[in-house]
């Protein structure tokens, strides 16, 4: 299979009789391709709906520059940024002249495209995200599997990559190949995995990453969306989890294990994690 990055320009555009088969498929209905493209650098181009797509249209700039002009509205564009533009607006996109684009392309329907435009950050404005090599290798994919889109399988198949690709434009959390603020959060995530089985305070990761509790809690909530003592007793609950699911060790056993003296305290902890008590959670097993 060739790769885009290297290639010529690819483009795929469902024919309506497929598109009407999506449309009644239980599968296929909640999000769909309409049409999807790749430009390298080398074939740059104008991309624009003069009347208003009657879908949503994703443009992500993996590289290079572009502008983005509705109405009377004209935005920059710069690498690394995406933007899905709303049903029915009018746009036109091109690339700079001295920086062109590369620009991957989709647009989408189906029954879930609003709560897919929601969840990306509705409102015309590029969002800058980080490059991630798997996000274009998935666009790959896809694209290699719309060459057979009259086979329903693998058109379902580009579909369900396509929710996976999408997920790549929310991915905030940490980089596990990243230097820097992530490798720190890498560090703290193995101190957390190596000390499941006893007490551990944000003084304790402060004192090993040598950093001040106030900043290291505020990088954590920012890369990982939890505080580090959520975070690691969320992981405590899950290793609790598995040992209730795989183990015959009592419930008072199992907070001992993970270093909760008090049962009644790791039933809390576990409730409060896993939505149910621990007895609950084995009943159910």
């Amino acid at each position: 299979m060739n790769n885009p990055s290297i290639s010529a320009p690819i483009t795929r555009i469902l024919p309506e009789q497929l598109k009407r088969k999506l449309e009644k498929h239980p599968l296929g209905r909640n999000l769909y391709i309409t049409a999807i493209g790749f430009y390298p650098e080398n074939a740059a181009r104008e991309i624009s709906e003069p009347k208003g797509a009657l879908v949503y249209t994703l443009l992500y700039a993996a590289q290079g520059k572009g502008w983005l002009e509705t109405g009377k509205k004209k935005s920059r564009v710069q690498p690394s940024q995406y933007l899905v533009i709303p049903k029915n607006t009018r746009f036109r996109s091109w690339p700079d002249p001295e920086a062109p684009w590369r620009i991957y392309t989709v647009q989408f329907s189906g029954l879930l495209a609003d709560d897919i435009f929601n969840y990306l950050g509705n409102g015309i404005k590029p969002r800058t995200i980080p490059p991630l090599v798997g996000r274009n290798a998935q666009f790959d994919d896809i694209l290699h599997h719309l060459d057979l889109m009259n086979n329903i399988e693998n058109l379902l198949y580009a579909n369900f990559r396509f929710y996976s690709f999408l997920g790549t434009f929310r991915l905030t959390v940490f980089n596990y190949m990243k230097k820097g603020a992530d490798n720190i959060i890498e560090q703290c995530i193995q101190l957390m995995k190596q000390k499941l089985d006893r007490p551990l305070t944000l003084a304790d990761l402060s004192r090993e990453t040598q950093l001040s509790a106030s900043y290291l809690s505020a990088l954590f909530k920012e890369k990982t969306r939890y505080s580090p003592i959520q975070l690691f007793t969320s992981l405590r609950m899950q290793k609790a989890s598995q040992l209730l699911k795989e183990t015959r060790l009592t419930v008072k056993e199992i907070a001992v294990e993970m270093g909760y003296p008090d049962p009644y305290a790791f039933s809390r902890s576990f409730k409060l994690v896993m939505g149910v008590s621990p007895k609950k959670f084995r009943d159910k097993l």
